[in-house]
């Protein structure tokens, strides 16, 4: 692959295992709460880095730091503010508009006609794999270290896989078959050929299952910036849920909501995406000076002016009449000219001297909403049980309790919910068409020109990864 490539064929065999941590010792300063280790020695080779726990941590670190600090104004990252962006274009949430002038890459998503030098879908392929090969490395330096602790190399070996599987659980929803890289040998990784997707959901329930089983139960830091185990179990609980695994899925969403850690009620709308959210489960830092998130930085606008990501006619009117998410998590614009733009809000602060907020990646609402489908599709006495769950999230938006009478009318109603509850929130809406086959039943007809390209479920593998590996297959339709 090329960025893998691109990135260490030229590189001693001393720093082939870990690279760009050089980047923490920078860093570091601006996030002082969150990473509590030294700083990685200048000189990265394999038995400095995992000479002992510290600095073994510290490779860790580097890629949560990266994940936040991605510039927004170039190519971005699927972890921060780009899955969100971009997937709310794709499944009909936001329109582009900035400055009153389209951009055709931008375009691109919300007529679902991707070409595949598309940079914003070459950002998603390179970062995931940019971060897979480094949770490779990490797992090979310390599987070698004989300075690391056990217990060290136990939490380092966790959050090294469920990064891993957080990263592959979307390339997988994004792409469909991809490259299953799982060493970093890059040598070896240059031409690999497409893995079928079934294969890589295995890995991913895999490693997930094994970053559970590895990680404390309590968040290594103060607050809760590293992953724990409830952190992998809540993405082991969405991956059971795109897989049908309906038992198993409500499992792994009941022990989080069970386990009283996240709050015995959801907190009120407007403390959702603050950093001290009770139903956080886990979140990410801003690491760059005078900036709470990337969604506060680009999605807010003031006064009278055009939002450059705005909210679709399509999306204001899913909202049934009182729902305190409109009003909470919604901005209006109100020029002289008509229409009212509309933003998302669920993120306020953007640039602030003062940190209120951080990015959610993972909250208990999802688990109540995991929980209600996967009874839902087991049926019978379960569906009661599955109407209560929904209910506890509509009442926390001021909305009166549902009363689906079947199955499906249940389906329909978690369909509608997740609608307006994950709105321009990691692509939950798009990757949610997609995993019911929905997409194009519901997004065709809302598209410019009704346009679909046929396999616009999926976005195209980059053309230049293409032009680089010939064993990489372009996607049907592309």
């Amino acid at each position: 692959m090329k960025y893998i490539t691109k990135i260490l064929l030229h590189r001693s065999a001393k720093i082939r295992y870990i690279f760009m941590v050089g980047l923490l010792a920078a860093i570091l300063p601006a996030c002082k709460k969150f990473v509590t280790v030294a700083n990685p020695p200048d000189v990265l080779t394999t038995d400095k880095v995992f000479a002992n726990d510290n600095s073994a941590t510290s490779a860790v670190l580097s890629i949560y730091i990266d994940m936040m600090n991605d510039q927004f104004g170039s190519n971005g990252s699927f972890v921060c503010f780009t899955m969100s962006a971009f997937g709310g274009l794709s499944a009909n949430e936001l329109q582009w508009t900035q400055n009153n002038t389209t951009t055709p890459s931008y375009l691109e998503f919300t007529s679902h006609s991707i070409t595949p030098p598309n940079t914003y879908v070459q950002a998603f392929w390179q970062d995931g794999y940019k971060y897979i090969y480094r949770t490779n490395a990490i797992l090979d330096g310390i599987s070698k270290s004989t300075g690391m602790t056990a217990s060290g190399k136990k939490l380092v070996e966790g959050e090294a896989k469920f990064i891993r599987g957080f990263c592959y659980f979307y390339l997988v929803n994004l792409f469909g078959d991809v490259p299953l890289v799982l060493s970093p040998d890059y040598i070896a990784n240059m031409n690999m050929a497409r893995t079928p997707a079934s294969q890589v959901w295995d890995q991913v329930q895999q490693d997930l299952k094994d970053a559970k089983q590895l990680l404390p139960v309590n968040y290594p830091t103060a607050e809760r910036l590293r992953p724990n185990s409830a952190t992998a179990g809540a993405l082991l609980a969405r991956t059971y849920l795109y897989l049908g695994k309906w038992p198993e899925a409500e499992a792994e969403s009941d022990a989080i909501i069970s386990s009283g850690v996240y709050g015995a009620t959801l907190p009120a709308l407007n403390q959702v995406f603050l950093k001290q959210s009770t139903e956080t489960i886990w979140q990410l830092q801003p690491v760059r000076a005078n900036t709470n998130t990337n969604e506060g930085v680009s999605f807010l606008v003031t006064g009278a002016t055009q939002p450059s990501y705005q909210i679709t006619q399509n999306l204001l009117s899913a909202f049934e009449p009182n729902d305190l998410r409109k009003t909470t998590w919604i901005g209006f614009s109100s020029p002289v000219a008509n229409p009212t733009w509309a933003f998302p809000t669920k993120y306020k602060a953007g640039t602030a001297a003062t940190v209120t907020e951080y990015y959610i990646v993972f909250r208990l609402t999802e688990q109540y909403l995991i929980r209600s489908e996967a009874r839902a599709h087991q049926g019978g006495s379960k569906l009661a049980t599955g109407i209560s769950d929904l209910n506890i999230v509509r009442n926390r938006a001021g909305l009166p309790a549902a009363s689906p009478t079947d199955q499906n009318a249940l389906l329909s109603a978690l369909e509608h919910e997740r609608q307006v509850e994950f709105f321009t929130e990691w692509g939950h809406r798009w990757l949610d068409l997609k995993r019911t086959n929905r997409a194009q039943t519901v997004l065709q007809p809302l598209s410019a020109n009704n346009t679909w390209n046929p396999g616009a479920e999926l976005y195209p593998i980059p053309g230049a990864e293409i032009g680089n590996n010939p064993l990489l297959l372009q996607n049907p339709g592309y």
